[in-house]
């Protein structure tokens, strides 16, 4: 839990811990919302309730887990309501100590998701308050906490609509959203300008339009990180730069011939190969997650076993040139080093940076593809690449 993908691992371990808990209640009685779940059951005597606790106990013991039972109970708190059997009404709850807290009205925020703010809280409130006593009793927080961020409107008890919606049945598109990041200081339209390149690139004459067009491509903000974030990442940033990088950088018999001058084991770098020939030169762009003298012992493989000629654009061109008979002499530089992606993370730079420096170097012998090509450092992180 906390993980960019914390919320998909726990859904997947709920859905076997309730496939388990099938085996002694009814899977209709029984509900798990990530770490809380909420069981009714029903005529059931003092005896018969100790049991099913023990028996949960058991089982979570079983797969390694703890877990916390409260039986018997006709008012229960689950997630944010309060359920009461009693009077047959529900209402919203709050852990102690916890204080409703909203971003100012005048935060750097795109404006529907500010304005929308006060009717999120109103909506929900309504939907978990069975009437409006239970929702004036519960709201005055809320109202507190929006007055403070500066908002000015009032929230008041809105019960859910019943019945069949008049929403029209619409049909689904394959759509390709853009998240430019949200500035209050930038004054030009992004958006509009954006959808404004759109038709005049791809008008209708164009034979991409039918995948290229307003209806498939749409725009949604995102935001920028707060202040604090800003300070935090600087703040690592600066205390990793004055910790002493003790880890050896070169291992090479001979450093006067490491192919890096003697920086040959050092990882998470795009570096740049440039193939000279007197004449011309050629360059190419790649990347490795490792050290870059496993990566180094590849491409020598390459160049030398014509089974894995084609594993690289720089292989192709070495053997190109040892079958034209061409002296060539290849030279190694870092061009950047950059982190690779983690677990939950939402992007990896050390791919983001190598297609920046291909898109920089219009003369790089790499394949324009591998500008719009998927991060592969992201695999080993799929559930189904775990090895257990």
């Amino acid at each position: 839990m906390g993980s960019w993908d914390g919320a998909e691992t726990c859904e997947l371990v709920g859905l076997y811990l309730l496939d388990k808990i099938s085996a002694i209640i009814s899977p209709s009685h029984v509900g798990l919302y990530r770490d809380d779940g909420l069981a009714i059951i029903n005529n059931a005597t003092g005896p018969m309730l100790c049991r099913i606790e023990k028996e949960l106990h058991e089982m979570f013991k079983a797969e390694g887990l703890k877990i916390s039972v409260e039986i018997m109970d006709r008012v229960t708190n689950f997630l944010d309501v309060t359920l009461d059997l009693h009077e047959k009404s529900f209402k919203p709850y709050r852990k102690p100590n916890d204080t409703p807290m909203y971003i100012n009205c005048h935060s750097n925020h795109p404006r529907n998701v500010i304005k929308n703010i006060p009717k999120a809280v109103e909506k929900r409130l309504s939907s978990i308050s069975s009437s409006t006593e239970k929702f004036d009793g519960a709201s005055k927080d809320y109202q507190k906490a929006l007055e403070k961020s500066g908002y000015s409107e009032k929230i008041t008890y809105k019960p859910p609509t019943t019945g069949p919606s008049n929403k029209k049945r619409s049909r689904r598109r394959k759509i390709t959203w853009w998240n430019p990041p949200f500035n209050a200081s930038v004054s030009t339209n992004i958006g509009y300008k954006f959808l404004q390149l759109l038709e005049k690139h791809f008008p209708k004459q164009h034979k991409l339009h039918k995948i290229i067009n307003r209806n498939t491509i749409k725009l949604s903000y995102s935001c920028t990180p707060n202040l604090g974030t800003l300070i935090k990442r600087h703040n690592n940033r600066i205390l990793q730069d004055r910790e002493p990088n003790t880890k050896k950088q070169c291992n090479c018999r001979n450093p006067n011939d490491c192919s890096l001058n003697g920086q040959c084991l050092v990882e998470s770098i795009v570096y740049e190969a440039n193939i000279s020939t007197g004449s011309n030169s050629f360059v190419y762009v790649g990347l490795t997650e490792g050290p870059f003298k496993t990566r180094f012992s590849n491409h020598k493989q390459s160049f030398t076993n014509i089974k894995h000629r084609t594993s690289t654009e720089l292989s192709k061109k070495v053997w190109d040139l040892k079958e034209a008979g061409t002296p060539h002499k290849i030279t190694w530089r870092i061009l950047e080093k950059a982190s690779c992606y983690r677990g939950g993370g939402k992007l990896c730079n050390l791919c983001t940076a190598e297609k920046l420096h291909i898109l920089l170097n219009p003369a790089a012998i790499n394949k324009r593809s591998e500008m719009v090509s998927k991060c592969r450092h992201r695999n080993k992180f799929i559930v189904k690449n775990v090895k257990a």
